[in-house]
């Protein structure tokens, strides 16, 4: 979509003007590793098209899109590390490149980076609302994380405790870009408010569509059944346990040393007790939700792109 592919062209340009600093030079490689190495740029690019939806301007928006890909490289950094992931769009991984403890300050960096171009924020009073925003979402993304974490010592969660997480660590993202932009582009109250739950919703949909991508090995920059050896709690996972009786694959699921074959069973059995095919469905039904969600904005091109976006979202093979 030429459009789209407009914004991710200014938004990277923007990136290479805020990330200018060269010294110490082993920091900074570390530190530009990830956002020069490609990317959907989703975030921002959703943040740009909910602003312009709301009759802004997309420019407005571009500090506030940087800081937001920022916050999301600091994550993908910090999370290989505790993944032990040495892969990440196809590269090594900043820690596997750099070393643990420059990819550490790299991914502290980066944190400190997106508070300070948020700043820039023309409007004082907005930019005032967009930093507290972006303070109150960093810290549920780490509330999503320990979640996360703590699944994995543990053999079952409930549903419910699951999509918490998720919406914790990857669909507020979502949420305070799409309503960040909102607030950006002088959108009313229901605007902002629809706009919200637009953001929640595709995140939602977005991450479950994540896991399935892990198992149905399509090209997602990590080795495939990475969810698998991490013992993962997926919907794909929650599903298989309270729905079978075979304990086999069990062993096998969080496995650091699974090989290839006992990865592929799991797989297989996933695909046969039909978890996989639970997982995108749900992930469909939060698609539909975000589309439904916009609704009351007036007809525009940024708007189509949003549904667009949240149609992608579970059609992607990366």
């Amino acid at each position: 979509m030429e459009p789209i592919d407009e914004i991710r062209e200014a938004i990277n340009k923007a990136m290479e003007n805020y990330l200018y600093e060269k010294e110490p030079p082993q920091l900074y490689m570390a530190v530009k590793h990830l956002p020069f190495s490609g990317g959907k740029r989703l975030r921002p690019i959703i943040a740009w098209l909910a602003c312009e939806a709301v009759g802004g301007d997309g420019m407005d928006c571009i500090p506030f899109a940087v800081a937001l890909e920022l916050i999301h490289t600091f994550t993908l950094v910090h999370d290989d590390i505790m993944d032990k992931d040495e892969e990440r769009r196809g590269m090594p991984s900043v820690h596997k490149k750099f070393g643990e403890n420059i990819a550490i300050l790299a991914g502290d960096a980066l944190f400190a980076k997106a508070f300070e171009i948020a700043s820039y924020i023309r409007d004082a009073g907005i930019a005032k609302k967009i930093l507290y925003n972006l303070a109150v979402m960093a810290k549920e993304i780490c509330e999503g994380q320990e979640m996360d974490i703590r699944f994995e010592g543990v053999e079952y969660v409930d549903e419910k405790e699951f999509l918490e997480m998720i919406e914790k660590k990857t669909a507020k993202m979502f949420e305070h870009a799409s309503m960040g932009g909102a607030i950006i582009g002088g959108g009313s109250k229901k605007e902002i408010k629809a706009l919200q739950e637009f953001g929640k919703n595709l995140g939602m949909a977005f991450q479950i569509w994540d896991d399935c991508l892990d198992i149905i090995g399509r090209d997602i920059g990590k080795p495939v059944g990475s969810d698998i050896k991490e013992g993962k709690k997926t919907l794909i996972y929650l599903y298989a346990y309270k729905n079978s009786e075979d304990e086999k694959w069990l062993k096998k699921y969080g496995n650091e040393n699974a090989s290839k074959k006992e990865i592929e069973e799991v797989i297989e059995f996933f695909k046969e007790i039909g978890a996989i095919e639970y997982a995108k469905n749900k992930a469909h039904e939060f698609s539909k939700k975000a589309i439904e969600k916009l609704k009351v904005l007036k007809e525009s091109d940024a708007k189509r792109k949003l549904a667009e976006i949240a149609e992608f979202a579970v059609k992607r093979e990366k």
